[in-house]
């Protein structure tokens, strides 16, 4: 039913535009950013290994992407709108290119096919805890570039309703926003990205994944509230490859209100049934996140705090748990130039008896970003 959804919605956008021509030749349009980053680190782990052999207390960083952006306008208000993401560092991702789909909205919403996030990825994660509030450095992706996770260490993954998605081709459908509300559905054929050489093996790969979400906007007494929340789940690979005992499934939900020039935003987040764990009874993770943050013209501050349990090893009792904290500056210097100060501390408490998947440390990082 779910995927017969999607057909049909498709179905009705390519009905609407095989009788339709574009106003104008496409256009295209680059962008993306490039941020330079310089940052001092103190971790447990470094004194552990002792000089010359632990980690440098300096070193030079950088994030960077580049965005091909097409874009055509039908006769009948149709948009149809390409996007590449091209990495600009090979140590951000194995990937070379990130996300690329194609996008067709109009008044019956939008349809996006290709390499992209699911709905309930998409659709929740702008308003769960530092997600909504960071204004510098990311705690989620960028804590353990600087304060190492020990070897095993479950309890350090981003914590965005994905299953292990890597983002994988899917066709998603997501409906106008009326009264502020909006929905979202995916479908995923499989959590690896093809080569369009095949069809995904259904005894490799996690298969046939449907991810949901809905999120409201509104104001109340000048309070500005967003909510939203998402469930995804996905068959295990079968029949040999995996042991899992039931489909891996996950949800998430935020919650953030803005108050002026302030925001403060909670975040919930739990996978279980991993494809990456084994045994047989449930496992996954569980995060907590809180954030707020502050606008004061060209100034932004903002702190991030987040909790997050990992079984880990499911013949172990005790669990990974990660408790880390961000807290950034930035000063915008002009269109798309941002000056950022940041602030990280992070402990991981592996599940193991003794220290030997334990780290605590701090980092100090300052960056120059473009963005065009």
């Amino acid at each position: 039913m779910k995927k017969q959804l999607l057909a049909t919605t498709a179905l009705v956008a390519a009905g609407l535009m095989v009788t339709a021509t574009a106003q104008a030749k496409p256009k295209l349009a680059i962008g993306g950013w490039f941020e330079g980053i310089v940052g001092v680190v103190n971790d447990d782990r470094g004194e552990v290994n002792g000089a010359g052999a632990g980690h440098l207390g300096v070193d030079v960083q950088q994030d960077a992407e580049i965005h091909f952006k097409g874009s055509v306008t039908l006769d009948n208000g149709i948009k149809i709108r390409t996007r590449v993401e091209l990495e600009g560092t090979s140590a951000n991702s194995t990937d070379t290119i990130d996300e690329a789909y194609v996008d067709i909205s109009g008044s019956f919403g939008a349809i996006r096919i290709g390499s992209e996030d699911n709905a309930a990825h998409l659709m929740v994660t702008p308003y769960q805890g530092h997600w909504a509030t960071n204004v510098g450095q990311n705690i989620s992706f960028d804590t353990g570039d600087w304060i190492e996770a020990p070897a095993g260490m479950g309890a350090g993954s981003v914590n965005r309703l994905d299953l292990g998605d890597a983002d994988s081709e899917k066709i998603s459908y997501f409906t106008p926003r009326i009264g502020g509300f909006q929905v979202g559905v995916s479908y995923l054929p499989s959590l690896t990205e093809g080569d369009n050489g095949e069809p995904e093996s259904r005894a490799e790969n996690p298969h046939e994944g449907f991810a949901a979400a809905a999120n409201y906007n509104g104001k109340f007494s000048g309070v500005g509230v967003g909510l939203a929340a998402g469930y995804a789940t996905i068959k295990p690979a079968s029949p040999a490859v995996s042991v899992e005992a039931s489909d891996p499934e996950g949800v998430a939900a935020g919650i953030r209100l803005d108050f002026g020039g302030l925001r403060v935003a909670y975040g919930y987040h739990r996978e279980w049934n991993l494809s990456s764990e084994v045994a047989a009874t449930d496992n996954g993770d569980t995060a907590h996140q809180f954030g707020v943050k502050y606008k004061a013209g060209k100034n932004h501050f903002s702190v991030g705090y987040r909790n997050i349990q990992d079984e880990g090893q499911r013949a172990v009792a005790a669990e990974d748990e990660l408790n880390s904290v961000l807290v950034s500056y930035r000063r915008d210097l002009g269109p798309g130039v941002q000056y950022r100060l940041n602030f990280f501390w992070a402990d991981y408490d592996g599940e193991a008896v003794g220290s030997g998947d334990d780290n605590e440390g701090i980092a100090l990082t300052t960056s120059v970003r473009l963005a065009f």
